[in-house]
């Protein structure tokens, strides 16, 4: 009789475990799909790509991109608040969605209430470029060259709203440079008028960076991160430059639907993590002038927030809006 109690009692448990196990998952059969708020081609859409390719292999399901680009991000954005909070709706989003609340007040829905972080993926830092007929060598140099001439410099960005733009604003405040935005309909046309000289400053991601400075079509002065790149080691930062304090990367996040029940989260944060840490993925992102990040669910969210607020001051501060 106790034998039958404690194995009946077992059988019970362990069915609680599958069953919890189950509900942690998407529902079976059900294809999950990874929202990219952007057109496919992008970094966007090539690490979406790579991470569902890596998720559907550990969790047994079909996992699929989905681009819905448009207005910056905030087609795709909306779609996933309004997605199934299964599992099944997964937003990646680049570090642009903690500029939307304050530059697109308008929008129909609140990252911060509508969205629950899922992790920060990866993160890399932007490096600064300058055309190589501008007589300066050092970030330092630039800084005295641009306060020297003000409104003279010009910087090109892929766009008004753009993580570029918004970051060279945030250096033009924190350095006291008085530059002039030319923005261009995207990022080649940005780096092509800084090779021409049509302007003379522009912030690009690492990897792309490293190329053109590597080739000799433009000058790397520093990187954008608070500490030094172990993708990039010899290249100084702008805080050793002497703006104390400055900190500016390129990151991606993983997303859900804010009513998506915690264990899911936690599952897919579990998922992610292990898909972000693993020593090949590492390497591939390496690649593509990123790092894994990998954190919590807490941790992503304090990011999110602290990034709305940054990105609140600067836009404010610098009188931008999104026409």
């Amino acid at each position: 009789m106790m034998r039958s109690f404690f194995a009946l009692a077992l059988c019970g448990l362990m069915g609680m475990a599958a069953a919890q196990a189950a509900d942690d998952l998407p529902p079976a059969g059900k294809i999950v799909k990874i929202i990219v708020p952007f057109s496919p081609g992008g970094t966007s859409d090539i690490l979406g790509r790579k991470l569902a390719q890596d998720l559907a292999a550990r969790i047994d399901r079909t996992v699929i991109v989905e681009n819905r680009a448009g207005a910056g991000g905030s087609v795709g954005t909306e779609a996933a608040v309004r997605g199934d909070a299964d599992g099944s709706t997964v937003l990646l989003h680049s570090g642009a969605i903690a500029v939307d609340p304050a530059l697109k007040p308008r929008l129909s829905y609140d990252v911060q209430r509508d969205l629950a972080a899922v992790t920060t993926a990866v993160a890399g830092p932007f490096a600064v470029l300058v055309n190589n007929e501008l007589p300066v060598k050092t970030m330092a140099e630039l800084i005295a060259y641009a306060k020297a001439r003000p409104g003279k410099l010009n910087y090109g960005t892929p766009g008004i709203g753009s993580s570029i733009h918004l970051t060279t604003e945030y250096l033009k405040s924190a350095a006291g440079m008085d530059v002039v935005h030319v923005p261009f309909k995207g990022a080649s046309l940005a780096l092509t008028a800084a090779m021409a000289g049509d302007v003379q400053l522009i912030l690009d991601p690492l990897a792309t960076a490293r190329k053109y400075a590597e080739s000799g079509k433009l000058r790397a002065l520093a990187l954008t991160t608070g500490a030094r790149s172990s993708l990039w080691p010899e290249m100084g930062t702008v805080a050793e430059a002497g703006v104390k304090g400055f900190d500016a990367s390129v990151w991606y996040g993983v997303f859900v639907p804010a009513k998506t029940p915690r264990p899911v989260v936690e599952r897919l944060n579990r998922e992610f993590v292990a898909i972000l840490r693993a020593p090949a993925m590492a390497a591939w992102l390496r690649e593509q002038g990123l790092e894994p990040i990998a954190d919590t669910p807490a941790a992503a969210r304090q990011r999110l927030d602290g990034e709305i607020a940054n990105w609140r001051k600067v836009i404010q501060a610098n009188h931008i809006t999104a026409d």
